[in-house]
């Protein structure tokens, strides 16, 4: 990405970008809202809800997730209070935060990759993915590992298109968000930072000064994003806490975050995140349902026993390895910064976590990174496509497998799937 004089590249002809990205941003919106108040409460909503009232009103941390930063509990929290304490207040961040990354998906491929097909691509395979649905329709703090991370590259990408500081303190107030949900936001931060250096110098190569620009991106970009995180333990300090038993409480974060050992039956699930590319896996949560008040037996046929089974769709993720080798292959033989930055984002972020074998690292985890391979895999689609003589019967093709794939994924990701024979004999099974 150098700059506005880049022009917009298209691949396959698509017209009205932002109508199409519209109706797609509508699409995961229906999906992520479909059947949601029949969806049951799991423990895990209601530890979220009990937990943001126990941050705001006494200071506490727990009983969930005390190791996290807590602005997903002042989020929660601000639901709760502006809608009530039932469905829309509990989820209604999630659901809202899910939509939205969905457009930042497209807008910010559509800056990366320069092409408009592939970034209505991307963010058409996170509007279906399975496991995007599932987190966007789930009180628990996932899906801002996506949403934040995004609004901050998409900012920086403005920045460096017209140099509007307005567009580099939003990253930086992007960033820091994200920073106060979950610390992994670290990664793609470092990463912007990097070449947004490398994009001042080489400006100032060029005989254009820079250092007041430099000055003014670490502050938007480490100062700003830091005093956002500090903010958001007003609640804590305000039990009379000190600096010093801040920073102590950190360092207990750390090394439960570090470790995060004690969960027996969760080790049993996929939990090493160097498989996820490589083999089917998924996320699972459950819960009780007994609405009838009839009594609660065979529970395995899945009348009262629920689970929300978030998987990721085979003809997505099982290409996202060769989508990325191709991408860097693409970044060398280019030297294309936006090729490189979509390249740097997936591998900063991703790496870390497959080879982090000192606790387990769940597949909600992944949320941190599908973005950027979403961007990876609609690359490699369009661009292997383009000098194809049937593309469109292809492409169509692919679209047709993505979609047959959903379908009875998305109904294990909203809990239906009990309801349909072959998927609740293979899971029980399974």
């Amino acid at each position: 990405m150098s700059g506005a004089s880049v022009p917009m590249m298209t691949g396959i002809p698509c017209q009205r970008f932002h109508i199409h990205l519209g109706f797609i941003t509508l699409l995961g919106f229906f999906l992520r809202t479909l059947l949601l108040p029949s969806q049951p409460v799991t423990w895990d909503d209601y530890s979220v809800g009990l937990t943001a009232i126990n941050y705001m009103e006494s200071g506490q941390l727990g009983p969930i997730m005390w190791n996290h930063p807590e602005l997903g509990n002042i989020l929660v929290y601000s639901a709760l209070r502006l809608f009530g304490t039932g469905l829309v207040g509990l989820k209604g961040m999630s659901v809202i935060v899910g939509v939205l990354s969905i457009t930042l998906v497209g807008l910010v491929s559509r800056q990366l990759l320069r092409n408009e097909t592939m970034a209505l691509l991307a963010a058409l395979l996170w509007a279906l993915d399975p496991l995007a649905i599932d987190m966007s329709r789930q009180a628990v703090h996932e899906i801002y590992m996506a949403f934040f991370p995004l609004a901050g590259i998409y900012c920086i990408s403005r920045y460096r298109m017209g140099r509007n500081h307005w567009w580099l303190l939003a990253a930086g107030a992007g960033f820091g968000l994200g920073l106060a949900s979950k610390w992994s936001v670290a990664f793609p931060l470092v990463v912007s930072l990097a070449f947004l250096i490398n994009d001042f110098r080489r400006k100032g190569a060029s005989g254009v000064p820079v250092p007041a620009r430099m000055l003014f991106a670490a502050v938007s970009l480490m100062v700003l994003p830091a005093v956002i995180y500090i903010l958001t333990f007003i609640p804590w300090f305000g039990q009379g806490h000190s600096v010093g038993e801040w920073l102590e409480l950190h360092k207990d974060m750390y090394v439960e975050t570090k470790l995060h050992v004690g969960y027996e039956e969760l080790s049993r699930r996929d939990h090493r995140a160097y498989e996820w590319f490589i083999r089917p896996v998924s996320w699972r949560d459950s819960t009780f349902n007994n609405d009838t008040g009839e009594p609660m037996v065979e529970a395995e046929s899945g009348k009262y026993f629920i689970d929300l089974i978030g998987v990721g769709n085979p003809f997505v993720w099982f290409l996202v390895i060769p989508a990325v080798l191709y991408l860097v292959r693409k970044c060398v033989q280019r030297r294309d910064e936006g090729l490189m930055y979509a390249a740097a984002l997936f591998l900063a972020s991703y790496l870390p976590l497959a080879f982090t074998y000192s606790r387990p690292i769940f597949v909600n985890a992944a949320l941190s990174v599908m973005p950027f391979a979403m961007m990876a895999v609609a690359h490699l689609v369009v661009s292997t496509l383009c000098t194809t003589r049937a593309r469109k019967r292809i492409f169509a093709l692919y679209l047709a497998l993505v979609v047959f794939a959903t379908v009875p994924l998305y109904f294990l990701a909203i809990g239906k799937g009990a309801e349909f024979p072959f998927l609740r004999d293979y899971f029980l099974q399974n």
